[in-house]
């Protein structure tokens, strides 16, 4: 309940409706109590009115541009995964050439050591088609991957500008509201 004091206080300025209120200035930083009248309820009504039919716009390119980036986002993902299950086999056959690599250090190597050359050297040739199978396997995933980079990134790009008429109407819209409310 309001003290009678701050009731006189609020009612004494030609009988209009408002209230004191207390801001720091800027420059002293000393509190500074003006008079602020209250708005008028039909008039905020009637701003407010204004503001949601013009933000009715806003919201339908919304909806129009989130329709849009599901569409670009079910592509983009197919493809995410397509690339992460090429960069995954990639891993895997280059762990596969490494291992191969240890193996035929120590097959060939232990069957020079033994004197059996004839037999490394059949080693090594079977060793060396696995290796050429890994190299065309590793190259072609290489290929893909970098086939499938160029896609993705005009998606991102895409799914990116899809947003901007909504940003350019929210800034408009935004504009607007501060007209309508005088701010």
């Amino acid at each position: 309940m309001k003290d009678l004091y701050n009731y006189i206080k609020e009612s004494e300025k030609d009988g209009k409706n408002g209230h004191y209120e207390d801001f720091v200035d800027e420059d002293t930083g000393e509190i500074v109590t003006l008079w602020v009248d209250d708005p008028d309820p039909e008039l905020e009504k009637l701003k407010w009115e204004t503001y949601e039919k013009n933000h009715e716009k806003v919201r339908k390119i919304y909806k129009k541009c989130k329709e849009q980036e599901k569409e670009v986002k079910n592509k983009l993902e197919k493809l995410e995964d397509e690339m992460w299950e090429y960069e995954q086999d990639l891993k895997d056959a280059k762990r596969n050439y490494r291992q191969l690599q240890i193996d035929q250090d120590e097959e060939v190597g232990a069957l020079y050591v033994a004197g059996k050359f004839k037999e490394g050297e059949e080693k090594a040739q079977e060793y060396g088609e696995q290796f050429n199978k890994l190299a065309d396997e590793i190259e072609s995933l290489k290929n893909k991957i970098k086939k499938l980079q160029p896609e993705i990134a005009k998606l991102e790009e895409i799914r990116t500008n899809i947003w901007e008429p909504y940003y350019k109407a929210d800034e408009e819209d935004m504009k607007k509201y501060r007209e309508i409310m005088g701010k």
